[in-house]
């Protein structure tokens, strides 16, 4: 099953059921899990639970324990953070312009049946670029960023940051999918391409194509 052919009395099922094990109630972030309990997890329940609550990226205990690795105590920010979970976990500072929720854009996500992201009250929001100037962070990690759209592009989001200006300051750790992100303009820089253990998320394809791209601060 899944969102064509669920019922909302399902979907309120899996919700309580996932909230319940997934989410903690007193700060309403991710809990922060091994990735076994996620195989236990029926993958398109798991898929569902992420649309209606907003969430793109899984923070498991792997995955934090890898990016802490690969952070290796220097100055880091999350941008695009949405609801905060990674940089909650990671112990770094989360920013997010709050884009998905202007009003045109919000309108857009409702329209087309998706859930926007709504940052905590707690979250700084700001554009990312302007972010990484004001803080002067070493790396920038960010979730599902999507390319800026630019003239000439064919595809894109006019409010996401200009990936060629983040890696002109910052190592740049990029979280996605083959998929969606795979053919971002970024790409034709050098960089690495790995998948540690422990990466999940909402997307659809079978098996998961979640990958994480890194980029080196241009010299």
């Amino acid at each position: 099953m899944y969102l064509a052919s669920i019922t909302k009395a399902e979907i309120a099922d899996v919700l309580i059921r996932l909230d319940s094990a997934l989410l903690d109630p007193a700060t309403n972030r991710i809990k922060l899990l091994p990735v076994s309990v996620y195989s236990g997890i029926d993958r398109t329940e798991l898929r569902i639970w992420c649309h209606y609550r907003a969430r793109y990226l899984i923070p498991t205990i792997e995955l934090i324990n890898w990016l802490s690795d690969r952070i290796d105590g220097r100055r880091a920010i999350e941008i695009g953070a949405g609801n905060g979970d990674l940089g909650y976990h990671l112990g770094i500072l989360a920013i997010d312009n709050g884009c998905q929720q202007y009003a045109n854009v919000k309108l857009s996500y409702l329209l087309s049946g998706q859930v926007p992201t709504n940052p905590p009250a707690d979250m700084k929001r700001i554009d990312a670029i302007q972010a990484i100037h004001d803080y002067r962070p070493e790396v920038a990690i960010g979730a599902w960023i999507t390319d800026k759209f630019v003239d000439g592009s064919t595809e894109g989001n006019i409010y996401s940051p200009n990936g060629y200006q983040i890696i002109q300051n910052v190592e740049y750790i990029r979280i996605g999918t083959e998929k969606i992100h795979g053919r971002s303009k970024i790409l034709e820089f050098p960089h690495e391409t790995v998948k540690p253990l422990g990466l999940i998320s909402r997307t659809i394809t079978n098996p998961p194509d979640d990958v994480i791209h890194i980029w080196k601060k241009l010299q």
